[in-house]
């Protein structure tokens, strides 16, 4: 079932001469790991910015369920690189800003809580402030965060890309055991390609300018780890031709 569906979506900033994307079309169904890649520059984030709402397309629509999107919602949450975690906030309470402000019960918003710091592995830290946690930590509780809202659409943008390898592979498989409990459908935008290659059922690969979808694939190699396919030259076949649609 198709969740949200982008068509013939276009943008420029304000004052800025040069449109950031045009003719963006795409369509992402709901209980799927989707990961977009391109070069710097090209849009990756002015198109997650229009999904949220934070921005409204200056050409065609966005919709979700079939409804144009006119403005930020919880059913869209995005989850940043530099995490914006409320530093006078200890790591529960940063957690349950979301359904907190949205006045649900109690018991309910304790349930999840209790759900999301046992699969993130947050138990012990749970009454520690965010300052006081390392960067991997900070970005449990960020994904915590947003996923504890149960939104229908999550967005990671760079999320993981200051962590070293071993956390970041740590928060893959985070993610993976996130969004296989909640059905959502969740987008990704790395620069790593071997990330795409490992997080993503679909790769949309973003170049060209303006920013456009030069091509989407389905990815035959979702949940292959990099250093289990060092042998498999089909893997490297498909990877060489994933980099030379972003170069």
């Amino acid at each position: 079932m198709v969740l949200l569906e982008a068509r013939n979506v276009g943008y420029k900033y304000p004052r800025s001469d040069d449109q950031s994307i045009s003719q963006v079309s795409l369509a992402l169904n709901s209980n799927s790991l989707n990961v977009i890649i391109g070069p710097s520059g090209i849009g990756k984030s002015t198109l997650l910015n229009l999904i949220a709402g934070y921005a409204m397309p200056q050409a065609g629509e966005l919709l979700m369920n079939g409804a144009r999107i006119t403005q930020a919602s919880w059913q869209r949450g995005i989850v940043f690189q530099d995490m914006a975690l409320y530093p006078w906030l200890n790591v529960s309470q940063n957690i349950t800003f979301g359904p907190r402000m949205r006045k649900l019960p109690a018991t309910q918003i304790e349930q999840r809580l209790t759900s999301l710091l046992t699969q993130t592995g947050l138990l012990d830290f749970k009454n520690k402030y965010v300052y006081e946690l390392s960067g991997g930590l900070r970005q449990r509780v960020a994904l915590a965060r947003e996923f504890i809202n149960q939104p229908a659409i999550l967005m990671l943008d760079e999320s993981f890309s200051a962590l070293d390898n071993h956390i970041r592979k740590e928060m893959h498989q985070i993610l993976l055991d996130l969004w296989t409990s909640s059905g959502n459908c969740v987008i990704v935008i790395t620069h790593d390609i071997d990330e795409a290659l490992f997080l993503g059922q679909k790769i949309i690969v973003m170049n060209g300018d303006p920013g456009t979808i030069k091509q989407t694939v389905v990815n035959p190699y979702f949940k292959s780890n990099f250093d289990d396919m060092t042998s498999n030259m089909a893997y490297f076949d498909f990877r060489r031709a994933l980099l030379a649609l972003i170069e």
